[in-house]
């Protein structure tokens, strides 16, 4: 599987890493304008990611914000529904209104809060049969 992961704090991207690096290859982005454009050659190379971890609240791009961008890149590409990148969304807070933009405006798979958990990554990721 190929895993992109976009969160503009270090070690948040350095934990997920080494949580999915037993499911794929993982490739980390700083900020949303990065993580789309890597979302975007990937893409455009016809070797998509297949999930993407992204933090909610970014300077400059928000998590759903990029995300929309993402659907709206996959749309233009001829993505058949159903077959969109599995998208985590990943926050500090348990912002009601932060996560239903990720939902509604982004249509992401899932969220989860932090400080992450690997089981309750896993156990998601599972339930959401993006993972065997």
């Amino acid at each position: 599987m190929k895993i992109l992961i976009v969160d503009d704090d270090a070690v948040s991207r350095m934990i997920l890493q080494r949580f999915l690096a037993a499911y794929g290859d993982c490739v980390c982005a700083e900020h949303g304008p990065e993580g789309m454009a890597l979302f975007g050659a990937a893409l455009e190379s016809g070797e998509p990611f297949e999930l993407v971890c992204m933090d909610i609240q970014m300077p400059g791009m928000s998590g759903p914000e990029a995300l929309a961008r993402m659907r709206e890149q996959e749309r233009q590409a001829g993505v058949t529904p159903g077959r969109e990148i599995k998208a985590v969304m990943v926050t500090c807070h348990d912002d009601v209104k932060n996560v239903c933009a990720s939902f509604f405006q982004g249509q992401a798979t899932c969220y989860l809060t932090k400080p992450l958990s690997q089981d309750v990554l896993v156990e998601t990721l599972r339930r959401e049969k993006i993972i065997p």
